[in-house]
């Protein structure tokens, strides 16, 4: 899954909007979602630049002792997953938090690190086509933002995308898939 992401990143660099970007000036979000059987899986990377790191930062060390405990950690990344959304066949599905890893406060603040919040969504398969919408509505301050899609088939079950629709802004994905046993 990794090469998976990696390619996205290098296709996303080379688009017109990206390196367009002012990566001191802004939060990089990256959304990658991964369609399992049973599940939608969220991995959600968060890359502050220099600039703007300090608003993040505020957010995220509570008590703003310049130390990033687990306590802390986890309820930002809860308030994050508060401000996406996803629906599947227009039902809204509730994020469950599974991990989140925050680099040292010193990175961060020098814009030189990534917060990557890791999240799942349990879901009924069913054989037809179905629609996935993911929004991400986070926005500590100006920030870029991109999301895609992977398919991970499993034990049973074919996925196949037959379209895809994203806002010019990125905040916005949606994914019509067709799912067949296999």
């Amino acid at each position: 899954m990794r090469c998976a992401m990696g390619l996205a990143v290098m296709v996303l660099a080379l688009s017109p909007r990206w390196a367009q970007a002012h990566p001191l000036d802004e939060v990089v979000q990256g959304a990658y979602l991964t369609l399992a059987p049973g599940a939608v899986r969220l991995e959600l990377d968060l890359s502050p630049g220099a600039n703007v790191a300090g608003a993040l930062l505020q957010a995220l060390d509570a008590n703003a002792d310049r130390v990033i405990t687990d306590t802390e950690a986890q309820r930002y990344a809860q308030r994050v997953l508060g401000q996406s959304s996803l629906t599947l066949d227009g039902v809204a599905v509730a994020w469950t938090l599974e991990d989140i890893s925050v680099p040292p406060y010193r990175g961060l603040e020098a814009g030189g690190g990534t917060i990557t919040i890791r999240a799942v969504a349990e879901r009924a398969d069913g054989p037809g086509s179905h629609v996935l919408s993911y929004r991400n509505d986070y926005q500590p301050v100006a920030s870029l933002r991109a999301a895609n899609v992977f398919l991970q088939p499993g034990t049973g079950w074919l996925y196949r995308i037959t379209a895809q629709q994203r806002s010019d802004d990125g905040v916005q994905l949606t994914v019509t898939y067709a799912a067949t046993r296999s």
